[in-house]
Formats: structure tokens, C-alpha cells, sequence
């Protein structure tokens, strides 16, 4: 198979801690993380029926390209990572000074990287891989002194009772889709080892429902710091916009997400390279 993710990095940097932020100086001393977008989408390489999608992020080509849902899930049938090799990617992640990996569990799409008890729609279950690629990864990072910290975005456009794809990917959660996120946050928490951060994204949640989750990471795993886009001041620090380089004083920790192409997260096999010294 061919390369299917991009790397993006996390620039992290803490200043003043207001009331709502733990105390973690382990997390603070991050600085320089990870971030890997692997999915479906990482098999169509923003390509679709031959064509390549220039429009949007390609880790959102369901969305652009306006796939039916039986025929984005049908990629599944084919998605076979076989050279996945979670110990080269930590490496990787060493040599280049970084300090934390975190890894897609769920995108927008609803494919769970991870095996999850409460859908099909898998890499284990879904796919010919048949193997648990988050839990080979987090296993890694244990091994290689690495950090572990896991991305979640709070829709779903497989999930029958979610609402269905929108132009903003800011719809609120319905009762039985929040239920759900709950199910599998518990999962993630209790199954893969400690979670050095929980990257929610997306969504209009309500005061309730943010703080719900906050309560549930924290009860799990107190020292699991939670990202600013679970809304409602329910955070441990702030996230910026994407590519979003401050030239300002921050005064609670917050992080930079911040992409090698600015145009997408997501593996797109069109994308120009561009030059290592520009990217650095």
C-alpha cells in the first residue's frame, strides 16, 4: 500500500492556567507533537472516480465529493494497511523531537480506527485487516517512551440517528448519537493504556452534554487533558484555528494544530510536496 497519511505537527505551549486548567506539567512540556490522520479517506487519496477533489480537507471527501454513504463504506472491503508499522512511525516521531502522538480514532466519516464494541464500521470488524491499528499504536508508544493521545470528532455521518452531512460540521448531537459518543469515549479510555490527551472536534454540543464528557475523561483518567473544541469552556487548554500562528500573548495553554499542507490533513496523492525547508 501505498504512503496514506500526513503528519501534521502540534505545537503546544502553556503561559497562565486559568481555573478550568489541570495543572499538567508533563503535558505542558510536550511542545512539539504528532498528529496522524489515517482513515478510509486515506485510501481514496482524495481522488474519487478518477478524479481528483479539490475542494475541502480530503480526510472530509464523503463530504466534498458527495459519496453515497453504501459507497464510501464499500472502501472498507479494500482498506488493507499491511505496511503499517507503528514502531517505525514512533521512531519517526523521536528522531524528529517530538514528544506525543496523537492518533484519529474516529473522523467525521464514523470509521472507528479502533475496534469498537458498539458499530461495525471498524478496521477490525469492516475491514481485511482485521487487526486493532490503534492498539498496535498505542502499544508503540508504550514501548518507545512515546506519549499517546487520541482524536475524536464528536459527528458522525455513518451513524443512522446522527444528523445527516452539513456545509459547517456544526450540528448539535441527538440524544441517541450523544449516548453514543459517551459508549465509545469510555471505550477508548478504559482500553488503550493511559491517554496523555482526549482531541475532541466538532459539533454543537449543549452546556450538559460537553460537561458530561469532560466529567466521564476526567473521572476515567484524571491527568487526560481534554481539547478546547468540546465547547461550553468544558477544557483543559485552548485549540486554535487550523494553521493558526499567534503573534500574540495566550494567557491559558492552548496548542496550534498545524498542518504540512495547509489545504488538507488527510492523504491526498495530487498534493504538491513542496520543498523540506519551507515545511520546517
Amino acid at each position: 500500500m501505498r504512503k496514506l497519511t500526513i503528519i501534521t505537527m502540534l505545537l503546544l505551549t502553556t503561559l497562565t492556567a486559568g481555573a478550568q486548567i489541570k495543572p499538567d506539567r508533563q503535558w505542558m512540556d510536550n511542545k512539539f507533537s504528532m498528529f496522524i490522520h489515517f482513515g478510509l479517506y486515506s485510501k481514496l487519496g482524495g481522488v474519487w472516480q478518477g478524479q481528483p477533489v479539490r475542494q475541502g480537507y480530503s480526510e472530509q471527501i464523503q463530504a466534498f465529493a458527495g459519496i453515497f454513504s453504501d459507497w464510501y463504506a464499500a472502501t472498507a472491503l479494500t482498506f488493507n494497511p499491511t505496511q503499517w508499522n507503528p514502531d517505525s512511525v514512533v521512531a519517526l516521531a523521536k528522531r524528529a523531537g517530538m514528544r506525543s502522538i496523537v492518533f484519529t480514532a474516529k473522523h467525521h466519516d464514523g470509521f472507528c480506527m479502533y475496534e469498537s464494541q458498539y458499530t461495525d464500521f471498524d478496521i477490525v470488524d469492516a475491514t481485511p485487516y482485521r487487526r486493532d491499528l490503534m492498539k498496535e499504536l498505542s502499544d508503540a508508544c508504550r514501548r518507545g517512551g512515546m506519549r499517546f493521545a487520541v482524536y475524536y470528532s464528536l459527528i458522525d455521518w455513518h451513524f443512522p440517528e446522527a444528523y445527516p452531512i452539513s456545509s459547517h460540521n456544526a450540528d448539535p448531537l441527538t440524544e441517541e448519537h450523544f449516548d453514543y459518543n459517551m459508549k465509545q469515549v469510555e471505550e477508548i479510555m478504559t482500553r488503550y493504556g493511559q491517554i496523555s490527551e482526549l482531541w475532541f472536534d466538532m459539533g454543537s454540543l449543549t452546556c450538559e452534554q460537553s460537561k458530561a464528557l469532560y466529567d466521564l475523561v476526567n473521572r476515567l483518567q484524571p491527568s487526560c487533558m481534554v481539547s478546547g473544541r468540546l465547547g461550553n469552556n468544558m477544557a483543559d487548554f485552548a485549540v486554535l484555528a487550523d494553521n493558526a500562528y499567534p503573534d500574540y500573548e495566550i494567557g491559558v495553554p492552548w496548542q496550534s494544530a498545524a498542518s504540512m499542507f495547509d489545504e488538507t490533513w488527510g492523504y491526498r496523492s495530487w498534493q504538491e510536496r513542496g520543498s523540506v525547508s519551507d515545511k520546517v
